[in-house]
């Protein structure tokens, strides 16, 4: 059946359509409320709100249409958690004023005016519930704050609505209402403020004089009505609140007498149902459990019809039974009474809705905590009532004597499900260490369950947002997660999104082997692997670059990387005839890595190198570049020079442009080239440039600025310092405003072995820095150079003062690449 609300709430919020039947909004009526059962609010807002401004519906009709909006907002917002609920309340109260600007001259507007105090006088009872069950004075006072102004505005539109009702009778312009329409407006708001003032009188202490004075108010104000005839809708539940004020002033045995009455009467199945909720009251007001017993086993069904509100008395019986059985110390029936009031609140939630699972949750947060309860979704939902009120210790609390009763009845997924349940409450109680703690324990200790591997990929990314809190980063414990992750965990996709933070982070430290090995674990089948390729390549030329220069070449470790890349080729199958660009990707890095860190890799790379360019014959201009360019260095390698020179010479032929991109992919494989493949790059470079002078006058003067940059760096790696300097003083003088010109003039400087070089590189690192921007890259390497220069000059002890003042005022040293070639330096220092 469709999920139900209260039937004093249905009273308190439904719209007016039984006063106007004749209204011709009546299939919209039908399809709001069919949407509010089904608890589809936005649906029933948008609805409302496309009615409001459609031209084919009538002013009358259009404010009925505003009150169904503010209804919809206040029962989503009765139906959210208290983290959702201010939005909905919001929106509700603003239904009005938007209205009015909208629609000024609305005559019908008195029905969004008094629709909107419904939704204030629902947000009072909410309120005073939760004051009420947490014993929260707080919400308590601010309930009785807002039952004053509720109260008020009751009082303001009874006048208004009377005022309307006697005007009718005699005015000779017939207004938006009949006085039939009016008549029943005017009882309406009545029932509203006698409830208004039944919440008032709840919101403050037993047997004070203000809860007796709000409670007798109510029954005053709803006595009239509780003599109409059942048409007038207002009979049944004007006869239920006075039901419920007699029972707060302790008059029970009249509420008691009114409810048979009631019963006598025939009413309505919810109606009935409704007064036995009140008389199962009555008897727990009166202690005897027994007769509330016996008025549940009557059944709660009438006329194949159920009711929240005697469903909720049921479960506040249940409730009693319990604390009565705890009492007596009989732990049988302890259990009983559990397992009975946790299926009602289970029964709660399936069949009436969360506003009702909610009220229950609230009330076993003051029952369930004791540890005393096996019964896992009693606890979860007491754990759950906790999290809304943001009483995190106690939320806490209650998932871990869950997991404890999961863990004694060994219900594994129980418990596991209650320990990821606590570690969102310590995310949400923004305790990051707690929650990684437990996340992390919780995945170790339960790695069978599915996503085991993900919860504890959690805890890392977490661990990563306590590392970012310190400066520097403490990386370790988030390094460390990422290995255990690994480890325990080593397929499907947490696995490879760990590997991918494990290698991303392992690289900005300048840990190239371990970055490698990290990218080298994500598997094709993950969506990470095109950026693990391109990773693979970028940290792996870095490393054997590196290991060249310190003499630590291991040939195993570049054949590895080198079988991953040709494997990245013959596994992948592209849709097209051409390859994907990863496979272009790993076989351009293959033939690099053959070329530059193999003995006799020469013609391995241009067998790999001749399928590539055949393979790809529209392959991005850039990339066959570059492979020309590395066809080139292998023919040269293997002494075929006349066709290495017949390659460029086709270059040149095709176009200057076309030579300047080889000129480009050169320079580019420079940077990662090994010292021993080094200088033949340059000599080739130094070829083509000879080639493209002649036509100078053809490329920009970007593309000659290249030209001229890539010219002193081949000369400087051919051995000829002397006239690379010279190309970077002339361009120095013809660019004195260009910063990467004044920089490579200071690098080829401190290249030199000689004291008048190094301290002309000394005086020009110091402009650098003095004319940089104070943290900028150029600023930390000419800090770094001055440093490396007071070194070679033989005054160690400048340049450890240098670092040491960076280090003071700047900790982070320009990040973990730059501050790794700093504490290389000062290593150097300490161990010449």
């Amino acid at each position: 059946m469709y999920i139900r609300f209260a039937i004093a709430l249905l009273f308190c919020l439904a719209g007016f359509s039984m006063a106007w039947a004749d209204s011709g909004l009546d299939d919209d009526r039908r399809m709001i409320d069919g949407l509010l059962q089904r608890q589809l609010f936005v649906l029933a807002e948008r609805y409302a709100a496309e009615r409001i401004v459609s031209d084919a519906v009538s002013p009358t009709d259009r404010a009925e249409m505003g009150a169904e909006l503010v209804r919809a907002y206040t029962l989503h917002a009765m139906s959210s958690s208290p983290y959702e609920r201010d939005r909905w309340w919001k929106a509700a109260a603003s239904v009005l004023p938007q209205f009015q600007t909208q629609f000024p001259d609305s005559a019908a507007l008195i029905i969004i005016q008094v629709q909107s105090a419904n939704s204030l006088l629902a947000r009072l009872r909410l309120l005073r519930q939760e004051g009420e069950v947490f014993n929260d004075e707080a919400k308590l006072a601010e309930a009785q704050t807002l039952a004053a102004e509720v109260v008020q505005q009751y009082e303001q539109l009874q006048k208004s609505v009377d005022e309307m009702l006697r005007l009718s009778h005699s005015a000779r312009q017939p207004g938006p209402f009949t006085p039939d329409q009016l008549l029943a407006l005017s009882r309406r708001v009545t029932l509203s403020q006698a409830e208004a003032f039944e919440e008032q009188g709840l919101s403050y202490p037993l047997d004070s004089l203000d809860r007796t004075s709000g409670m007798s108010q109510a029954i005053q104000t709803v006595e009239p009505l509780t003599k109409l005839r059942p048409d007038t809708g207002v009979l049944w539940p004007s006869r239920l609140l006075e039901m419920r004020a007699l029972r707060s002033l302790g008059r029970l045995d009249e509420a008691d007498a009114r409810a048979a009455f009631l019963l006598q009467q025939q009413p309505p199945a919810q109606v009935a149902l409704a007064a036995n909720a009140e008389r199962i009251r009555v008897a727990l007001a009166r202690n005897d459990l027994e007769a509330a017993t016996q008025i549940i086993n009557q059944g709660r069904e009438l006329d194949g019809q159920i009711s929240p509100e005697f469903d909720f008395a049921c479960f506040e019986t249940f409730l009693e039974l319990w604390k009565q059985a705890e009492e007596a110390k009989n732990a049988g029936d302890v259990q009983k009474w559990q397992n009975r009031s946790a299926a009602v609140v289970k029964q709660l939630d399936q069949l009436h809705g969360s506003y009702w699972a909610r009220r229950a949750e609230q009330q076993l947060t003051g029952t369930a905590s004791t540890g005393g309860t096996e019964n896992l979704d009693l606890i979860r939902r007491t754990a759950e009532g906790y999290v809304r009120q943001q009483q995190w210790a106690e939320a806490l609390k209650n998932y871990d004597l869950g997991a404890a009763a999961a863990r004694r009845s060994n219900q594994g997924s129980g418990e596991y499900e209650m320990r990821l349940a606590a570690a969102a409450v310590a995310l949400k109680a923004n305790d990051l260490p707690d929650a990684v703690r437990r996340l992390r324990e919780t995945a170790l200790e339960f790695p069978a369950q599915k996503d085991a591997s993900l919860r504890h990929l959690t805890a890392a990314y977490y661990q990563s947002q306590i590392a970012r809190q310190s400066n520097p980063p403490q990386l370790e414990p988030y390094i460390a997660l990422l290995r255990e992750n690994l480890s325990h965990w080593p397929e499907g996709e947490p696995a490879a999104q760990a590997a991918m933070w494990l290698a991303q982070i392992e690289f900005s430290q300048g840990h190239w082997r371990q970055a490698t090995e990290a990218y080298l674990q994500i598997p094709p089948t993950s969506t990470h692997f095109a950026s693990a390729v391109e990773g693979v390549r970028q940290a792996s030329l870095k490393w054997f670059q590196t290991s060249a220069s310190n003499g630590q070449l291991v040939p195993m470790d570049v054949k590895k990387v080198i079988d991953y890349f040709e494997k990245v080729i013959l596994q992948s199958s592209p849709e097209g005839p051409e390859w994907t660009p990863t496979m272009r990707l790993a076989a351009e890095s293959a033939a690099q890595l053959w070329l530059n860190y193999t003995n006799q890799g020469y013609g391995s790379a241009k067998a790999l190198l001749d399928v590539a360019l055949q393979a790809n014959p529209n392959a991005p201009e850039g990339w066959r570049s570059r492979l020309e360019s590395l066809q080139v260095i292998a023919l040269a390698g293997l002494g075929n020079l006349n066709e290495a020179k017949a390659k460029l010479q086709q270059a040149r032929d095709d176009s200057p442009t076309h030579l300047f991109e080889v000129l480009q992919a050169l320079g580019q494989m420079s940077g990662t080239a090994s010292p021993m493949v080094r200088p033949q790059i340059a000599e080739i470079e130094l070829t083509v440039i000879g080639m493209l002078k002649p036509n100078l006058g053809q490329l920009d003067a970007a593309m000659q600025m290249v030209i001229h940059l890539r010219e002193a760096e081949a000369l400087a790696a051919s051995g000829k310092l002397d006239a690379a300097i010279q190309v970077y003083q002339q361009l120095v003088a013809d660019h004195p405003n260009e910063e990467e010109v004044q920089l490579g003039l200071a690098r080829m400087l401190s290249r030199g072995s000689t004291k008048p070089l190094q301290e002309q590189a000394l005086t020009h690192w110091r402009t650098i820095s003095r004319k940089s921007r104070t943290k900028s890259p150029a600023w930390y390497e000419a800090k770094l150079e001055i440093a490396r220069c007071h070194v070679k000059l033989g005054d160690p002890e400048e340049a450890k003062q240098v670092v040491r003042y960076l280090q003071t005022l700047y900790p982070d040293m320009g990040g973990p690449e730059m501050k790794s070639r700093f504490v290389h330096l000062m290593q150097q220092i300490s161990n010449p």
